[in-house]
């Protein structure tokens, strides 16, 4: 099973919502380490963020003469 944001927002509400313990990817995480679980899903967030989006930069032609 692959690691999707929701997977652990899901995960992130069990424990707020009163779950002591959720299983996530085979990993085991508690209301302990809930903050390990947001910054999982801070990371993932991140990187689907870049991953959906264009690249900022392009080739440009200084030369002055066409490609």
């Amino acid at each position: 099973m692959a690691l999707t944001v929701s997977a652990v927002e899901t995960a992130i509400e069990a424990i707020q919502t009163g779950g002591q313990n959720v299983t996530l990817d085979g990993m085991s995480y508690s209301a302990a380490n809930l903050q390990t679980l947001i910054d999982l899903r801070d990371k993932l967030q991140l990187a689907t963020d870049r991953a959906s989006t264009r690249p900022v930069f392009r080739a440009v032609n200084m030369s002055g003469m066409g490609y």
